[in-house]
């Protein structure tokens, strides 16, 4: 008979494939043998938020956080659920939470930024994507919400330099491309601007999906270089009135 370990380590493969329904059984299975199995608790919660069953994600990962209260990421993804039922307050505190427990969290970095500027404070939302980015340079997704912050604040140099480090790091990446297609058309730049949109356009076209395994990778000298430039450069742009 295979032991907790054992069934918890096939449920992640499952998990990680996609194969959603055989991994809740198997979290099911640990959970009747466990009740208090806090990974177990949070991967069905994480498993009932991926599948729109918010409340019940709540319900299991507040009682992994009650077995555990130390793990960063149950309060990250509780946060998420929150989010997801559109209660802000509840969601940013636990990432703040998360925070607490693992400063360097890129995610719940971006996570916190998001739900600040749907809150409208636009200005502490630039400030978590870039600690963001300070903790995951690779994070196209962090890049493109700091674009998108700027864009809201007037600041279109700082906007389209974020957003073309998105697309450095992650060249399908559709809305960075129809970004950075608003923000030159902001700016006069009508040609470019149909360029970008016709590249996103191709891409959506396409269906290209990236899974994001390998923003983690390690990059070249001159291939950091240019993209720590141009996050130097948007950020010196912020800083402009």
């Amino acid at each position: 008979m295979a032991t907790i370990p054992e069934v918890l380590a096939s449920a992640l493969q499952h998990h990680q494939a996609g194969r959603l329904q055989e991994a809740e059984a198997l979290y099911r299975q640990i959970l009747q043998a466990d009740p208090n199995h806090a990974d177990a608790l949070h991967l069905y919660g994480v498993i009932a938020h991926q599948s729109g069953r918010h409340d019940v994600a709540i319900r299991h990962i507040s009682q992994a956080i009650a077995c555990n209260p130390r793990d960063a990421r149950f309060h990250n993804n509780i946060g998420e659920a929150y989010r997801a039922q559109g209660k802000l307050d509840e969601a940013a505190g636990h990432y703040r939470q998360a925070l607490t427990l693992r400063p360097m969290y890129a995610e719940a970095r971006l996570n916190l930024g998001t739900v600040l500027k749907r809150q409208g404070r636009i200005a502490e939302a630039v400030i978590e994507y870039e600690q963001a980015l300070s903790a995951n340079p690779s994070c196209a997704e962090a890049h493109s919400n700091l674009g998108n912050a700027f864009q809201e604040m007037g600041k279109m140099e700082a906007a389209i330099a974020c957003y073309q480090g998105a697309l450095e790091l992650k060249p399908d990446y559709v809305t960075a491309h129809s970004n950075l297609g608003g923000a030159l058309k902001g700016q006069g730049k009508l040609e470019e601007a149909v360029d970008c949109f016709r590249v996103g356009a191709a891409r959506a076209r396409d269906g290209v999906v990236r899974t994001g395994l390998g923003l983690g990778a390690e990059r070249g000298p001159k291939e950091r270089g240019a993209r720590d430039l141009r996050l130097r450069q948007s950020r010196a742009a912020s800083a402009a009135p």
